[in-house]
């Protein structure tokens, strides 16, 4: 390995030994087992069914109107350039995400439109708790580090069951098409996809919408089966599957540690900022 590829292995390999050492202060300590599982700070959401359902419906709406969008103005450019898969991946995946985002007020518009023929609002729920920025980046950080140990297991674990089983163990796509990214200007714009984009738009859709619905309205095991294994499937590979539906149930895990979305959505940047760095230095991403 070269000095990149030794520094960064030996970053990730004092992560993993820094998250083991935190889980196991966690859960010999009863105080503070009850501040990282049994907390429920996430506020009320007075949301029925019918409504969640509409709103996951306009989000991907809106995201697919955008990513069609983007195509059918720069498809044509993009298909003959040199980055083009990475350019796929910048474009393409930001308008998505980007426009993905609209979902939410144009949602909000269309709940307020629909209650004025049958009734007013409910009423709203308490404002959401938000950290003070250290302490937001502090507890992102430390889910990351707690969880990177069972990711990286059952990462492993699970490529060899696919392999006895004869599914596809290999990488993302997107992971792929990082590694062989040439252009730091587009490497750039992937990464703001990734680290931005992308952690925002997951956020909002899995853990403030689906899993806090499911959370209030079915109970927490129902919550974080649901909307973990949402999370893993979407991103349609068999590979990162089971560990993406453990890094969902963490996200969902900090969300409701804190009460604030922008630690999860904190979290999983790092998560993929990490991952990216990986690929980037030619180490195995798993």
């Amino acid at each position: 390995m070269d000095p990149v590829q030794i520094t960064l292995a030996s970053f990730e390999l004092l992560l993993l030994g820094a998250g083991a050492f935190l889980l196991v202060r966690i859960f010999n300590s009863p105080e503070r087992r009850q501040a990282w599982f049994a907390a429920d700070r996430i506020p009320t959401w007075p949301m029925t069914g019918h409504e969640v359902t509409l709103l996951v419906v306009l989000i991907f709406l809106c995201g697919f109107a955008g990513q069609s969008l983007s195509v059918w103005l720069l498809g044509g450019a993009i298909k003959h350039s040199v980055s083009k898969a990475g350019l796929e991946v910048m474009v393409y995946g930001g308008a998505f995400h980007g426009c993905a985002l609209l979902g939410w007020p144009l949602f909000r518009a269309l709940r307020g439109w629909l209650h004025a023929d049958y009734g007013a609002l409910p009423a709203a729920a308490a404002p959401a708790p938000r950290l003070a920025i250290g302490e937001l980046l502090r507890t992102a950080a430390t889910g990351l580090v707690a969880s990177l140990p069972a990711i990286v297991l059952v990462s492993h674990g699970w490529e060899l069951v696919l392999e006895r089983l004869g599914l596809p163990a290999g990488p993302q796509d997107l992971v792929e098409i990082f590694a062989k990214a040439g252009s730091p200007l587009v490497i750039a714009g992937m990464l703001f996809v990734a680290c931005v984009l992308a952690p925002v738009n997951e956020e909002l859709l899995f853990r403030a919408g689906i899993f806090r619905f499911l959370r209030q309205r079915f109970g927490r095991v129902t919550g974080f089966a649901v909307s973990s294994v949402c999370f893993g499937a979407l991103h349609g590979n068999w590979a990162g599957f089971l560990p993406l539906v453990l890094l969902g149930a963490a996200l969902a895990l900090v969300y409701e540690k804190t009460g604030d979305i922008r630690v999860s959505m904190a979290l999983h940047a790092l998560f993929n900022l990490n991952t990216v760095l990986i690929v980037l230095s030619g180490l195995p991403a798993t």
